[in-house]
């Protein structure tokens, strides 16, 4: 068991495991991701079994009450919850399939890279979302039963939950987006990865749900409820700390026969922006707040401050922001979405 929580653990930036430290080119095509791949997989284990559980013991009475409990027309709901979470399932195979089918034709790092990105919160939040709208909990009724039933039984209030969890995300795509069309820059910063070099076309592509995950989940729940932001807190602290235990902040190859330890100034623009020898993670934003963020009253992490300080910096300002979205932007729209 310790063995395996070690390897489980992130190990630095230049760690093979990770797809960073030296490597030959004869190796580059034998070696697994193994290490991103039990990440993806204990992530959403553990996110998906500790937010239905939690959902279950504190924010509904009955398992059999759910769509009473937080729907008033039960049965256009429900079709209406079916069509959101089938679309989600076709939306994630093709997001998830084509990212990681991409990555065996963009180099090592973007091999390795590619799982860890796929435990970002806002692509966790597809995931699950379409398993919380229930579009398939009839089918697992009948034909599997026991464990299945409880995976896949509708909980519209989870789906909301992981809406509020990404709002301030969300809301800060359609500044930097807007601004950008008509000026050319970011102001904020959230987007213009979308410009860096690593980030491939299939990346671009694949990336519009940060512009109708909001109405589209509120559309589905037809409710808005301070649970909502209730559950989201503990969303949002699983994510950050599960990503801070598994996913190094970055990966990068080295040229030497050994691992080097550099610090981060060290590293030339050219080598950030060569995809092949460096790639900028930070999953959840758990080692540092993005880098492309530059807004003065956001920095939280210049002072390079231990782990525990920056995650409590990151945490309780993550839920604050989410709240002024939650009262002052979600709510007044859920009353033009929901009837």
């Amino acid at each position: 068991m310790d063995v395996m929580l070690q390897f489980l653990s992130q190990s630095g930036q230049h760690h093979p495991k990770h797809g960073g430290g030296p490597i030959s080119k004869d190796r580059e095509s034998v070696l697994p991701p193994l290490h991103p791949l039990l990440a993806f997989c204990t992530h959403y284990v553990i996110v998906i079994s500790s937010t239905f559980i939690i959902h279950d013991l504190l924010f509904i009475h009955t398992a059999n009450e759910n769509i009473k409990y937080y729907e008033r027309d039960e049965i256009n709901t429900s079709l209406r919850q079916n069509m959101v979470s089938y679309f989600l399932f076709f939306y994630v195979i093709i997001l998830f399939g084509a990212r990681y089918i991409s990555s065996h034709y963009a180099g090592r790092l973007r091999q390795h890279a590619v799982l860890y990105e796929l435990t970002w919160l806002c692509n966790s939040t597809l995931l699950i979302g379409c398993l919380s709208f229930g579009g398939f909990e009839k089918l697992s009724n009948e034909y599997f039963g026991g464990y299945a039933t409880w995976i896949f039984r509708r909980r519209p209030l989870v789906a909301t939950s992981f809406c509020v969890a990404v709002s301030i995300d969300q809301v800060m795509w359609y500044v930097d987006l807007a601004v950008w069309l008509i000026s050319g820059h970011f102001p904020i910063g959230v987007t213009k990865y979308l410009t860096w070099k690593q980030t491939l076309w299939i990346d671009r592509l694949t990336c519009t749900h940060h512009l109708w995950t909001i109405p589209l989940f509120i559309f589905g729940a037809n409710n808005l409820s301070v649970d909502s932001y209730l559950l989201s807190i503990q969303l949002v602290v699983v994510h950050v700390m599960l990503s801070r235990w598994l996913t190094p902040q970055c990966i990068e190859k080295t040229g030497d026969d050994k691992f080097r330890i550099e610090d981060d100034n060290s590293r030339s623009d050219a080598k950030k922006k060569d995809p092949t020898r460096y790639r900028y993670l930070n999953v959840n934003l758990s080692h540092e707040l993005w880098k492309d963020i530059t807004l003065g009253f956001l920095q939280i992490s210049d002072d390079n401050p231990p782990g525990i300080t920056y995650l409590s910096r990151l945490l309780w300002r993550w839920q604050l922001f989410n709240f002024l979205t939650f009262v002052g932007i979600l709510i007044p729209v859920s009353k033009l979405i929901i009837y």
